[in-house]
């Protein structure tokens, strides 16, 4: 068979390879558009609050902003990691999609399929046969690290970016111009961290280029003005930079571990211990998986690992540092091993706020476990002839699926039959009356992120034309929300409440809210919540619900706790 078509033939058997995938540990269910019933919780319900939002409000400026969710807190289809890729297309066509509808079975079926097809050009460019392209394809599809991350963080589940940016360094042929600043700015539209790992990756393969004499200066500056220049426009369209600060907290907690390469955290090996770990160290979930190991190991004891020396000439040097870099950058500035703190570095205050940016650091270790992973199958293909490394690497894949087969198929087993609504707690006849009253803000006091019953005050006000606060952020607009709790203050001291406008309160403000209260106003516990309703009183009437229970007293009538 001639070159070209057994090329051809190679990338539809990883595209193939990726669908199977897909539907062994996803499944054809969550491809149904109007099937949101598995995406009612976690940050899924984050995510897919935020499309619903952004779907229903009327275009502004910049085209990501989504003021409805999240009034007054600058919220926009990037905040809420929506996957602005699609929701911004998707938006202009939203009068002619069903309702509800959801894009994040095709998106996982994109990133299973990109997931493959790009380690399978990886290891081809590294000159792998066909059929160990393959094996080292699947070997990125069942790896822990993108598994665990497709049920939890969606968006950020396309790792396939990452793959695809290793392929663009590991080409023997540079890429084309415009390469580059299409997958630069393309994950940008994906998410900040992928765009983080991306881009230092092209900066690798910008400086390898000019430093092998393969990419002029000219062409270099023309690379790098069009990727810039493309991303920044597509995070302004994404309203990327509506989120105020974005810093956050938790650097140095959600880390990599030193001990990452065996940690399983009790889901993707039975054949390792469940070795203890700091408490927030999941980020840097990055076990390779026990047939990943044993060709690692194979790979030592053989030999292999004698061609890694090629990693300090200029081919490959740029790679490997920013490789590495990414890996310390993941430990963050608390080096811990096990289940031990053992020290901290010391950082200047400007340094650890702009570490911080990028919280969650622990994640910046996948440029490493992908290129591991896939090196580690074209390992074997240069050891060994195809008729030895091929039942090798078969071998530690299938004992790798079978080790892990518990965290492999984890998500399609809880994902429960297709539905078009979410469960809600909120039964009680006064939310159906209150939204055909013309009630069309819903507030919560005191005012937080994530907000206190974010998700199921959420779907109420999105299903009902309304707007809400109370929402669950990527990133907090300290100024605004500063400036909103100091409004939520004036008025729980004047009692100057809007009049189209639902409260959820705690009961330090319910205490306070009641000294203001006028006869046809309401402050009820309705359906486990403390509501305030100003003129809502006819709301409840025929409900069996006392709308002036008297929280003065500082007592309520029934047992309270946010869901």
């Amino acid at each position: 068979m001639p070159t070209r078509h057994a090329d051809i033939w190679g990338n539809l058997a990883a595209l193939l390879l990726g669908l199977i995938a897909f539907l062994l540990f996803v499944g054809w269910q969550t491809l149904i558009p109007a099937n949101i019933g598995w995406l009612d919780s976690g940050d899924r319900a984050m995510h897919t609050l935020g499309w619903m939002f952004f779907r229903e409000t009327g275009w502004h400026s910049p085209p990501g902003l989504s003021p409805d969710l999240g009034i007054e807190l600058s919220s926009s289809i990037a905040m809420v990691d929506g996957l602005p890729l699609f929701a911004l297309p998707l938006k202009l066509v939203a009068q002619w999609l069903p309702q509800p509808f959801q894009y994040w079975g095709d998106w996982f079926l994109l990133s299973f399929c990109l997931q493959s097809l790009f380690a399978y050009g990886i290891a081809r460019q590294l000159e792998a046969p066909r059929s160990l392209a393959l094996l080292a394809a699947g070997f990125a599809l069942i790896t822990p690290a993108f598994l665990f991350r497709v049920p939890m963080h969606m968006a950020l589940s396309g790792h396939w970016t990452i793959l695809a940016a290793l392929y663009l360094y590991v080409r023997r042929e540079p890429p084309k111009l415009w390469m580059w600043p299409l997958l630069v700015a393309l994950t940008a539209s994906i998410h900040a961290y992928l765009l983080a790992m991306v881009g230092a990756i092209w900066i690798a393969a910008l400086v390898e280029r000019l430093w092998s004499g393969r990419l002029g200066w000219g062409r270099a500056v023309a690379e790098f003005a069009v990727a810039v220049v493309a991303t920044l426009i597509v995070l302004w369209l994404a309203g990327f930079f509506m989120g105020g600060s974005l810093g956050s907290y938790g650097y140095g907690s959600y880390k990599l571990n030193l001990l990452w390469p065996f940690l399983t955290y009790g889901r993707w090996s039975r054949l390792f211990p469940d070795l203890p770990h700091t408490k927030y160290d999941y980020e840097g979930m990055s076990f390779p998986g026990i047939g990943i190991l044993a060709l690692l190991a194979l790979a030592l004891f053989s030999g292999a690992l004698a061609s890694l020396t090629s990693a300090i000439a200029r081919r490959w040097l740029p790679l490997a540092l920013m490789l590495v870099l990414m890996m310390v950058f993941a430990f963050s500035e608390k080096l811990a091993f096990g289940s031990t703190e053992l020290f901290t570095v010391p950082l200047p205050k400007w340094a650890s706020e702009l570490a911080s940016t990028f919280r969650s650091t622990g994640r910046f270790i996948w440029p490493l476990l992908y290129f591991i992973t896939t090196g580690a199958v074209v390992l074997m293909a240069r050891r060994w002839q195809v008729a030895v490394a091929l039942p090798l690497v078969f071998v530690a894949f299938a004992a790798q699926v079978v080790d892990s087969r518990h965290g492999l198929f984890d998500f399609i087993h809880r994902i429960g039959p297709p539905a078009t609504s979410w469960a809600t707690p909120f039964v009680s006849p006064f939310w159906e009356r209150a939204a055909a009253a013309g009630y069309r803000h819903i507030r919560a006091i005191p005012v937080i992120n994530p907000g206190r019953d974010w998700k199921e005050l959420g779907y109420y006000a999105v299903t009902h034309g309304m707007d809400i606060d109370s929402a669950y952020l990527g990133r907090n607009n300290d100024a605004a929300m500063d400036a909103l709790r100091a409004t939520d203050a004036k008025m729980l001291a004047t009692g100057d409440f809007a009049p189209d406008t639902i409260y959820e309160l705690d009961m330090d403000s319910a205490v306070e809210a009641s000294a203001h209260l006028a006869p046809d106003d309401l402050l009820a516990i309705i359906d486990g919540r403390i509501i305030l309703a100003k003129s809502g009183a006819k709301l409840v009437a025929g409900l069996g619900i006392d709308s002036r229970p008297g929280f003065g007293g500082g007592l309520l009538p029934t047992p309270w706790s946010p869901l």
